[in-house]
This record gives structure tokens, sequence and C-alpha cells, in this order.
């Protein structure tokens, strides 16, 4: 059962005299309860728009069009005052850099108990505190009476995000948004993030949505791969290695990962940027970075079909003829 659809989302910002940025353009996905999915591509590829899209926290220079519809109610079209209803309660997010979404001058127990207060209506002291160290406890934060009482700035960056977890889990939400959650953190405590992240998933029984623009976390945490770029979804498959996946672009991200059994550590980079979508062309907007790009990919826009969007997706391992 489809616990968000997404119909024909589209996200444009505007840019004052240089034109309109068009972010996202026709995304169509369904989500069902319980799964976890992740949103993958280099920086400019919209991920991070798409995120804030399912809990309408865009910029006020943007425009969207569509529908984005958690339990059957439409995001897009809420108001503020019933998106009170959403955010936090159906879909708790963590955001990449915890010490700039953290505010530097509430303290943890402040910022947890006011979450609580706000949406779930909790004021008495004692449940408040006891209701804000259990979360603690449960996102792994061993000392919880000194970081309950801590300001942000007091805490390590693995603490940080443990407590942005915390926020995003106070009202039980059914859907869990992780914003690239790891990305300021070192690699230890990387790690234990993913660990932290794979547990609440599986005793809360969360709908997982990870966007990172590290394809080897994600197939660490999900099965389904929704691969982005310039925008758009090109690849929506269960991809566990580079042999399941189709999309040019998505082998490329394949093969930039580094293989530490090799004796020689050359770094990979995909030739090219991503391009900067002030104008829609009717082409394939990876062509000038495809090391198989043919004719038809300048002449036409490739649409989606059987998950893929190409004229020569490879089919195991092999180019399509």
């Amino acid at each position: 059962m489809s616990i968000i659809e997404i119909k024909s989302l589209s996200v444009d910002y505007a840019l004052g005299q240089n034109g309109v940025l068009h972010a996202l353009r026709n995304v169509n996905l369904e989500v069902n309860a319980g799964e976890s999915i992740a949103i993958v591509g280099e920086s400019g590829c919209g991920k991070s728009t798409f995120a804030s899209s399912l809990v309408k926290l865009l910029a006020l220079n943007s425009k969207a069009a569509g529908q984005v519809l958690i339990d059957g109610n439409d995001v897009l079209a809420m108001t503020n005052r019933e998106l009170e209803a959403i955010r936090g309660v159906k879909a708790g997010t963590i955001f990449q850099d915890p010490a700039a979404s953290l505010n530097p001058v509430f303290s943890v127990k402040e910022q947890i108990e006011e979450t609580i207060t706000a949406h779930l209506k909790v004021r008495d002291k004692v449940e408040l505190k006891q209701r804000a160290i259990k979360l603690l406890e449960e996102t792994g934060i061993k000392e919880t009476q000194r970081v309950y009482e801590a300001y942000p700035h007091q805490l390590s960056g693995g603490q940080q995000q443990r407590v942005m977890t915390a926020i995003a889990l106070s009202c039980s939400p059914k859907i869990l948004i992780a914003d690239e959650p790891t990305t300021a953190l070192d690699v230890t405590v990387q790690a234990q993030i993913i660990a932290l992240l794979k547990r609440l998933k599986k005793e809360r029984n969360l709908t997982l949505i990870l966007i990172t623009h590290d394809l080897h976390l994600a197939l660490d945490l999900c099965a389904r791969i929704i691969v982005m770029y310039a925008g758009e979804v090109v690849e929506d498959a269960e991809i566990k290695s580079e042999t399941d996946s189709k999309h040019p672009y998505t082998r490329a991200l394949f093969e930039i990962i580094p293989d530490i059994n090799e004796d020689r550590h050359e770094f990979s980079v995909i030739p090219g940027e991503v391009p900067e979508l002030k104008t829609v062309m009717n082409e394939c907007y990876f062509r000038n970075r495809c090391v198989k790009a043919g004719k038809k990919c300048s002449e036409s826009h490739p649409e989606m079909e059987n998950g893929v969007r190409c004229f020569y997706p490879y089919t195991k391992g092999r180019l399509k003829a």
C-alpha cells in the first residue's frame, strides 16, 4: 500500500533577471509503507529539492506544480497550519548538517520538548523529560542527562546528529526523511549513524527516504534506488550491484566508487558537470557526459520505460542494441 504518491512533481526557482531554474521536472513516484528507498545523484541533480518538496519546505522563490500525497493528503496544497499535521507527525526529517539545523541558543532539552509540546500538546514537565530522555537513549546516546541539558556546541558531530534523529522521531512519524545524514561526519561516526538508521527502521517499521550522493551508502541501507539526473528520475529499480543497473549514469556512479581491494587507488570522475537547467531542451541531458550516447540522444528526450530513462540502456551487463 502506497504511503507516498508523487504525481507530475515539478519545481522551478525564480532567478530574477537570470530567468528560471527548472530544479525538478515531472517526477512520478510511489513509495509503499515500510519501504526503504534511496534518492541518489550528484550535487545539482534535484535531490534536496525533492526532499524539501515532501514536507513543503521549499524556498520562497520556488514554484511547485503537481502533487505530493502523504496518506492521500496533498502536501503542496496545504496551508502552514495544515502542514503541522504532516511535519514531524507523519514525516520526520533529519537534515544533512546538524550543527546548522539545531538552534545554538536553545538546549537539547528545550528543542526536543518544544517539538513534543507543539505537536502532541504534552505539557507536563515530568512526562516531557521522560519522553526526551527515552528518545536520546533510543538513538544510542550514552550520557543522556548531560546531553539533555547541553547546548549544541557542547556536543560532537555524531551526538548532534543523534539529537536531530531524536527530534525527528519525537512524534512517532511513519516516514523518516534522511537528507545526506552522514555528510558532515567522519568515517567512524558515519558507520554508527548508518547502523542507527538500520536499527530504527526495523524497530519502528519506518518508511525510509534516504537522500545521498553516496551510492555505497544507498546500497547499504536500501534495496530500491532512485537515480536522479538534471532534475529527473533516470532510473528506478532494485539495485544491489553494478550489473543490476541499466542507465549509463548509474553505471558511471558505480565506476567512481574506489575499490579498496586494488593495490593502486586511482580515483575516477565523471567528466563534465550536471547541466544547470534554465532552458528545457529536447534531448538527453546526460548525452555530453555519456560514453554510450548516440544520434538519437541529441534529437529527442527519452521517457521512462521499464524503470529507466535511456535510449540505449544496459541489460545484463551489456549495452542494448
